[in-house]
């Protein structure tokens, strides 16, 4: 920020129709409903009588109550003021005392939703037959573990999907977690993927934050967007690691967004318990210094009366991930192109 005229510009575009996280799986009961948000707009998750999820508005048609006071009854969605019940598909179901057909004219919108890859997922648009499936997550097979960590975070979407994927900060920010006192020269790769863009970095020393080993390994060091609001970083180093964190993002708000740090891990060499209990220890240290400095960007943004961003050749995602959602959000714009670049830099 180089003055205090504002620009009025905030980067809250969000890319619609697309599927987003509800949830974890193992988050979602069988018997109580949970509230979310997406884009200031009140929703419900539920799993009906055959465990599959459903979304709903988090209001019920009769008089108003949040319908996340409720609970699921019969395979179906009741509200805990009058006892109206909706499937997942939005229809009402049942209404206590009430003789005769229930459903004219009673259901309620409903978005579709899907459990994958142990994520919950909904489409963005109710009522809309999904034009695709969700995005994947990596699978590591027998051997895996995982460590999953959420937060909410006062920050818009692209904000915090691009602090996951920023190396540079890391060896301030971060430093002594995930980056070593010593400097590396690092060369990067940027390149157009498909439903994204990834960066490839070479001459990173094998080592994340206090997992070393000398194995003479060479770690390959790999991050990516994928659209909609995946942000995953993956490393490899033959058969000592194999890690991938696919970081998932709702937009609660255009200034609020919660994230799910889905962190998979696979070694041949070190214990994976061992690699999965560092992770739990030092994951949170990580996130929270993350989410202080994005909330203190994003009041100062706004006390600034909007976005004034100075970028250099080493911000390799900023330009990027807005022309990627910008494309997405508006139906009909001209596909970006993602220029591939080359730069070296030390960290």
């Amino acid at each position: 920020m180089t003055d205090g005229n504002g620009t009025g510009r905030y980067t809250v575009a969000v890319p619609r129709p697309a599927w987003y996280p509800a949830c974890m799986g193992r988050a979602l009961g069988t018997r109580k409903p949970l509230a979310i948000e997406f884009l200031n707009s009140p929703l419900v998750v539920f799993r009906d009588g055959a465990g599959t999820p459903g979304v709903l508005p988090d209001r019920c048609p009769h008089r108003n109550a949040p319908l996340s006071m409720g609970r699921v009854r019969v395979g179906a969605l009741e509200c805990g003021y009058h006892g109206w019940c909706f499937d997942s598909g939005g229809a009402c179901v049942a209404i206590p005392g009430l003789v005769g057909d229930v459903s004219e004219r009673r259901g309620v919108s409903a978005h579709a939703a899907v459990e994958q890859d142990g994520v919950v997922w909904f489409w963005s648009e109710p009522d809309e037959e999904p034009s695709a499936e969700p995005q994947r997550l990596p699978d590591m097979g027998p051997g895996s573990r995982e460590v999953v960590l959420t937060y909410d975070i006062g920050a818009t979407m692209q904000a915090t999907i691009e602090n996951t994927l920023d190396v540079a900060h890391t060896a301030f920010l971060h430093r002594g977690l995930l980056r070593g006192a010593a400097p590396n020269r690092i060369t990067a790769h940027r390149r157009p993927i498909p439903n994204g863009v990834e960066v490839q970095y070479v001459g990173e020393p094998f080592g994340i934050g206090f997992i070393r080993a000398k194995s003479g390994a060479t770690l390959e060091h790999y991050d990516r967007f994928l659209l909609p609001c995946i942000a995953q970083v993956e490393y490899r180093a033959g058969p000592w690691l194999h890690l991938t964190n696919s970081v998932l993002h709702l937009p609660m708000s255009e200034f609020r967004t919660r994230t799910w740090f889905i962190l998979r891990v696979k070694s041949d060499r070190l214990p994976s318990r061992l690699v999965q209990a560092v992770i739990r220890l030092q994951g949170p240290h990580v996130a929270k210094q993350d989410k202080r400095v994005l909330e203190r960007q994003t009041e100062t943004v706004r006390r600034f009366g909007g976005e004034q961003y100075s970028s250099t050749d080493l911000d390799l995602f900023g330009n990027a991930i807005a022309l990627l959602v910008r494309h997405a959000s508006e139906p009909g714009r001209v596909a970006p192109t993602i220029e591939p670049r080359e730069v070296t830099f030390t960290a």
